[in-house]
């Protein structure tokens, strides 16, 4: 077709892969589209059924524009997926879709690794596992609705509810709809007709009566949006002006590793994994922005009356930046990957919670080695760093100063240990992350393993059955010379009986 000619002949002028100046170029359009979409087509001046139909029919164009001979894939899984939720007990259906959508995933995936093609996710494999989490979610939520005891249900589950299978209009609406159809952020379905309604910015006020009575207030987004598109040219810059004079490929050079010191080492590869962020954060606060340029992400007010824009995000830069634990710090990195591996897979299954989780999350990225490397390795490292926490925080919890270096120890350890098992999903194959393992002598592995042994509870003396009487609610949290005036002489018994 002529306008893939034009981009081609465009792409090489410019020295650039043809899928990277396309997945530009979509999001662009997708951004001026979200923009037509809010300014023409409010919940207040059009129905329900016409927002679906516009979201279909200019995320559909999209698509052909983005995907190319890749529509067909997307179409197949999501129209099977479909007469799946449609025709099969919904007590069921959710593993029917599950196992479908990710079978079909992970055959192009296989496809592509068989052909030695690479990883190419802005072309139709990176929207293709979009479109897995979309439709497994679905399913699952439907279940949730039709086939749950809502009480049974986590506070996830009841947020993400669906009553009854969607009609197609609504389904594949859903499935095409603009802002989320690159890279994401995933609105599941819950939210996506939330947005669709208007209900998303639907709240109660007091009319003149007094009476509740919900209004229709839809706040401005341009400073969010703004902000994330100055944030995306950023992370651009970075991408194209730095990471190449810190390659993570960088970490296995053979002079670099046979002349570098240890420390060295541990810098470059700091340094390395820092700046290559900068290719996620490019396109995932770009689709941010794009959401909320739609209208999709609003999330209520701040203390000082601003709205809030982060209620569909991909990621949440600051708390993952400053993330004391390996926890908090995959939880605010793809956001609503995280909201999918809980929705299908950890709130599941009933054992090896985690491992499953992660062992789930390498197979939607792929077949590659290096994959399940960095996500065994993850799994590895979350284990062993609540078993440290237990065993060492209470130490230096005794005064502020001891706790903030505790803080400060904790995140540069957290973002070391990211940086030491995130690497392999850049190198992909065996033979490169079994090289870069041992030019660091597998230290945090040695670490982390010994870590396992440690106690996995601390142990606390249990109250006798008099102190277990005090009212000590009041004051539990208090430090122990005002704890100890507060309670009078009711202390000072305790203490003779220590």
């Amino acid at each position: 077709m002529v306008h893939f000619q034009v981009i081609q002949n465009l792409s090489d002028k410019l020295g650039v892969r043809y899928v990277e100046l396309n997945f530009v170029i979509c999001q662009c359009l997708a951004l001026l589209c979200s923009y037509i979409f809010r300014w023409f087509f409010k919940p207040t001046k059009v129905s329900a059924t016409t927002r679906h139909a516009v979201q279909l029919v200019v995320g559909f164009l999209l698509a052909i524009l983005a995907f190319n001979m890749g529509l067909f894939h997307v179409l197949i899984d999501a129209t099977v997926c479909y007469i799946m939720m449609l025709t099969i007990d919904p007590h069921l259906a959710q593993y029917y879709v599950f196992a479908f959508s990710m079978s079909y995933m992970s055959a192009v995936h296989i496809y592509h690794q068989s052909l030695e093609l690479g990883v190419y996710n802005l072309d139709y494999i990176g929207p293709l596992m979009i479109l897995t989490m979309k439709l497994s979610s679905l399913s699952w939520s439907i279940h949730d609705g039709c086939a749950r005891d809502e009480d049974k249900l986590t506070d996830q589950q009841k947020k993400m509810i669906v009553r009854k299978v969607p009609n197609p209009l609504e389904f594949y609406s859903f499935i095409f709809n603009v802002p989320g159809l690159l890279v994401g952020p995933v609105c599941y379905f819950t939210h996506y007709t939330e947005f669709i309604d208007g209900t998303n910015f639907m709240h109660s006020v007091k009319n003149e009566k007094g009476e509740e009575v919900m209004v229709y207030k839809e706040p401005s987004s341009v400073r969010a949006v703004t902000g994330k598109l100055l944030f995306t040219v950023m992370s651009a810059l970075v991408l194209m002006l730095v990471v190449p004079r810190f390659p993570i490929w960088g970490n296995v050079d053979d002079d670099f590793i046979n002349n570098g010191s240890f420390l060295y080492k541990i810098g470059f590869l700091m340094v390395s994994i820092e700046v290559a962020k900068s290719k996620y954060f490019f396109a995932w606060v770009w689709a941010d922005a794009i959401n909320n340029a739609a209208g999709i992400g609003f999330n209520g007010y701040d203390k000082h009356g601003k709205p809030k824009w982060d209620g569909v995000t991909n990621i949440r830069i600051w708390n993952f930046e400053t993330a004391t634990s390996l926890k908090v710090l995959v939880d605010n990195w793809n956001v609503t990957g995280s909201t999918w591996l809980r929705h299908v897979c950890y709130d599941r299954v009933p054992f090896q919670k985690q491992l499953i989780t992660f062992v789930l999350s390498a197979v939607w990225h792929g077949f590659y080695m290096g994959y399940f490397i960095t996500f065994l390795s993850a799994s590895l490292f979350v284990t062993a760093a609540k078993k440290v926490r237990i065993n060492l925080r209470h130490h230096f919890q005794s005064s502020v100063g001891l706790s903030r270096f505790y803080d400060v120890l904790t995140w540069a350890c957290t973002h070391l240990c990211l940086a030491y098992f995130i690497a392999p999903f850049t190198f992909l194959r065996w033979d490169p992350c079994i090289k870069y393992f041992n030019s660091l002598y597998w230290f945090l592995h040695i670490l982390a393993i010994a870590a396992l042994f440690l106690p996995g509870r601390r142990r606390t003396k249990p109250p006798s059955e008099e102190t277990s009487k005090r009212p000590e609610v009041l004051n539990h949290n208090l430090p122990p010379h005002i704890s100890e005036s507060f309670n009078g002489s009711l202390q000072f018994e305790d203490k003779k009986e220590r």
